[in-house]
């Protein structure tokens, strides 16, 4: 564990030592996680369809005491009362992928649409009392949930099969004569369906090209911004942000301070388990140090087995503390197998006329007391004291 962090010419503090487990501290670091998003869905999926059961047996019950249901319509009933609570448990139950459960729902709504226009088209003595003109402003949703479902060719793939199962319905209707009761309609809707399903694809597909056009723009400046290794802020980046803080500091007096890190003994690690295990180190290095740094925080790669902390909003006393913490966190468990490793940190903050050389000369140098005084551990340096001789 580390020893007490001693502040050049300030006060020496005692670190608290972090005891939060990694994976829950990367996950808040990072500001949520999939599996979050997927228990986000799963809630409202089970939301929608407890009120459509809910609605289901309300409607069912009013048609009923009015006198008005039928065979045909107790059975659609019938169905989405049982559909629905099935769909529920497995989603509750995460026995169905998510993706697996929006495709059932797009099924089930087409084959109650479809089975309803078979059933009021060609069965009229089941289907006398299905009226089409509402089914027919229901059916365009289809579509449209259809493309929120999957990628647009396989959207529109889908899209047209559904339709290609209404126009087998209406077309034997249809070849009887134009002047049945619902032929306009029913072309109207097969019309409308078809131009709301290119539509469809046209904005899908103009959206595909457009983000992929974005993600090919930024992606020079993502690399030219990037440790390759450790995916974090190269030094490129993290000069550009310390010089923006230093601006803000300028300008609105916000403290800003820096905690420059340094692996102890990582030669040692290379050495005596490979470079690989070195790489790994770091990697997972990066990984620990950012599970405890909050949101607004910048963590980077300076280079080598270097690191740098730009904690914005933040007082000296308080980098401290942190930085102890980091070293606490760090050295509490192995990173990579069972090799220990430790690291030590110099703390600085932002002062006035400051430029980003002066302030990493100060980090700098209070990374050298660390080393000196032990490693493992945090100093800082507060104003340009000068250093004291060995």
């Amino acid at each position: 564990m580390p020893r007490s962090a001693s502040i050049l010419g300030q006060q020496t503090m005692t670190p608290p030592v972090a005891t939060e487990p990694l994976a829950a501290a990367h996950a808040a670091h990072v500001g949520g996680t999939p599996q979050s998003a997927e228990t986000i869905k799963r809630i409202v999926l089970m939301t929608i369809m407890a009120l459509a059961w809910a609605s289901t047996i309300a409607g069912w019950t009013a048609m009923e005491l009015q006198g008005k249901s039928a065979l045909a319509l107790r059975g659609v009933f019938g169905l989405n009362v049982v559909f629905h609570p099935v769909l529920f448990v497995l989603v509750w139950r995460r026995l169905l992928p998510l993706s697996l459960v929006a495709k059932s729902c797009l099924v089930f709504a087409a084959g109650i649409c479809a089975g309803c226009m078979a059933l009021r088209l060609h069965v009229p003595s089941l289907g006398a009392d299905i009226d089409l003109l509402p089914l027919y402003l229901w059916i365009p949703v289809i579509y449209v949930f259809a493309f929120t479902l999957a990628g647009h060719k396989s959207s529109l793939c889908i899209s047209l099969a559904i339709l290609f199962l209404f126009v087998s319905i209406a077309l034997p209707y249809l070849m009887r004569g134009i002047n049945q009761p619902y032929a306009n309609f029913t072309i109207q809707m097969l019309v409308v369906s078809a131009v709301l399903i290119a539509a469809l694809y046209f904005f899908s597909s103009y959206q595909h090209r457009f983000q992929v056009a974005q993600l090919s723009a930024h992606q020079p400046a993502r690399l030219a911004n990037t440790d390759v290794l450790t995916e974090l802020a190269n030094r490129r980046r993290m000069i550009e942000v310390i010089e923006a803080e230093q601006l803000r500091f300028a300008r609105y007096g916000q403290p800003c301070s820096l905690i420059l890190i340094d692996v102890d003994l990582f030669k040692h690690v290379n050495d005596r388990f490979g470079h690989q295990v070195g790489d790994q180190t770091l990697r997972a290095l990066a990984l620990r140090i950012g599970s405890i740094l909050r949101d607004a925080d910048t963590l980077g790669r300076w280079g080598g087995e270097e690191f740098v902390v730009i904690l914005p909003q933040t007082g000296f006393d308080e980098a401290c503390v942190k930085a102890s913490t980091l070293c606490a966190h760090v050295a509490a468990r192995p990173l990579v197998d069972r090799h220990p490793v430790t690291i030590s940190c110099g703390v600085t903050s932002v002062l006035p006329q400051d430029d980003a050389d002066a302030l990493l000369r100060r980090a700098d140098r209070a990374l050298y007391v660390a080393k000196e005084s032990g490693r493992n551990r945090a100093e800082g340096l507060a104003q340009s004291h000068p250093m004291p001789l060995a």
